[in-house]
């Protein structure tokens, strides 16, 4: 029956491409205009979705955990607790990762800066220096390097409070000429001279904050210190780290406190490697503003031009990495947030405040209070637009196509899986609300709802004709009919598309 209806669509579909295709070549090749109909444009609600086959299925536990590492601050929820989508369970100190956004918020923000003055020298270049840009040079030198001052002494901060409140905590007597590293190691040699480090990070510490005491000093000369000096402290972490993972079982080391061991360690490098990148940045756009200085200075060539140009176009990559390094911390300050993915119940609760907790430890158990789940295979080819988030349409055979219940996907899987020869990805929906009657097993179709445009100008979408990589319609002219092109927006289920220019409401169109 299914093989039927199937060869059923397919003819209909190939009589109703012959009929365009022959009015489209009749349109095309006849020096008779034919006598067409026409239809009024007008606005409509343009819904596209995918439909596919899908099952109920029993919802698993779910075990949630934090995605970063950190100490946790609050605890909303308790045992039994039942909870809602969206719904924060529980949040870690958020302190380090604003921390962490904040700089390199500011390393965007140097770095576009860095992109202004390069691409105002650029121009200037390119009209011929005068006196003004001469002075929009200076100031910018100026400007850069009271930004790298800033920054080199923001890089002290983070790197003292790295090893003084982070890193310490591994150590005793930590400030003194005899540390001791306290965790256990299998290799005596690597603790003696992680405590002698701890002397030498000392005294780098007090040198560069020395430096930054004395007045006058060059701000190149003190990011050379502060360079040097975060090397250093780099590597003193890395070396900490590496000691820390490897500290042997048996050594009476709990787990509880190794945790806390790392997380100190975790908390240091994300202080000390936004360091680095805010003073690397600075440094970069301290050196941009003198090249472009020195070019004006010197007068413009066209091979200065040139080179001003790769200035330019470096400036606008280091942007690029520095807002993908924000993105980054956003992201993980999102994650000091533990937020329900679903609606379900609270169970096995062991977060607890001031707990400090590894990235990926299950704190909770969250069980879906329905208990079931809706998973669908969607095809390569329409995944792309499948998204977390999208609200979906589920009708299930037991109950009929008349009876439709409200899902929301939760996870696209990112790997593919084969069903019937085709490559397929597994999508996850669970029900927006209570529902009686369903149960495990029960099989249906699922409505994806991919985008929905409300109020859009929209056509019949058979009336489009496409031609390459553009699209047109046909409308009535003087001397018969006329090309008008369009630009279309998204297809809808209900055989109308959205167009997004090329035609207003009231325009009539040809319906051949």
């Amino acid at each position: 029956m299914m093989g039927f209806i199937m060869k059923y669509r397919i003819a209909m579909i190939a009589v109703a491409a012959v009929v365009v295709v022959g009015g489209v070549w009749w349109y095309i090749h006849s020096s008779d205009a034919p006598a067409f109909a026409s239809v009024t444009v007008g606005r409509g609600d343009v819904i596209e979705s995918v439909d596919e086959s899908a099952n109920v299925m029993t919802e698993q536990n779910a075990g949630i955990a934090f995605q970063e590492g950190g100490q946790i601050a609050s605890v909303n929820v308790h045992e039994g607790s039942v909870v809602n989508a969206g719904e924060v369970l529980a949040s870690l100190d958020a302190s380090q990762f604003s921390a962490a956004l904040q700089q390199a918020n500011a390393a965007v923000a140097a770095a576009q800066a860095s992109v202004a003055a390069a691409q105002a020298k650029l121009d200037g270049l390119a009209s011929g220096t005068r006196p003004e840009q001469l002075q929009i040079d200076q100031t910018a030198v100026t400007n850069a390097r009271s930004s790298l001052a800033v920054a080199v002494s923001n890089a002290y901060s983070a790197a003292a409070d790295a090893i003084e409140n982070q890193t310490d905590n591994l150590f005793s007597n930590p400030k003194t000429n005899n540390p001791l590293f306290l965790v256990p190691t299998s290799d005596s040699q690597a603790q003696n001279d992680l405590s002698s480090q701890r002397v030498i990070i000392g005294t780098a510490l007090a040198n560069w904050y020395s430096g930054l005491s004395a007045t006058g000093t060059d701000p190149s000369a003190l990011y050379s210190e502060a360079d040097a000096t975060l090397s250093k402290i780099d590597s003193f972490i890395n070396e900490i780290s590496l000691a820390v993972n490897g500290a042997p079982a048996a050594a009476g080391l709990s787990p509880t406190q190794l945790a806390e061991d790392k997380a100190y360690v975790a908390a240091a490098r994300s202080e000390v490697e936004a360091a680095i990148g805010t003073d690397t940045s600075n440094i970069s756009s301290l050196t941009s503003a003198q090249d472009a200085l020195a070019l004006a200075e010197a007068g413009s060539t066209p091979q200065d031009i040139a080179a001003q140009q790769a200035v330019v176009d470096q400036a606008k990559a280091a942007v690029a990495q520095a807002q993908a390094a924000a993105t980054s911390a956003q992201v993980a300050l999102d994650h000091a947030s533990l937020v329900a993915p679903f609606n379900g119940t609270v169970q096995s609760l062991t977060a607890q405040v001031g707990q400090v907790v590894a990235a990926g430890t299950p704190v909770l158990t969250l069980v879906n209070q329905s208990g079931l789940k809706i998973e669908a295979y969607v095809p390569e080819t329409d995944i792309a637009n499948v998204t977390t988030g999208d609200k979906a349409q589920v009708t299930l055979d037991a109950f009929g196509t008349g009876i439709i219940f409200p899902a929301t996907v939760t996870t696209v899987d990112p790997g593919e899986t084969t069903v019937n020869g085709s490559p397929a990805y597994l999508v996850t929906m669970h029900f927006s609300g209570k529902v009686s009657g369903v149960k495990d097993g029960m099989s249906g179709n699922v409505r994806i709802i991919e985008a929905e445009h409300d109020g859009v100008i929209e056509v019949p979408t058979n009336l489009i004709i496409t031609n390459g990589t553009s699209s047109f319609v046909l409308v009535p002219g003087v001397g018969g009919n006329e090309q008008r092109t369009i630009t279309v927006g998204i297809q809808g289920d209900n055989g109308m598309t959205e167009v997004l220019s090329g035609l207003n409401v009231g325009d009539r169109i040809v319906n051949f």
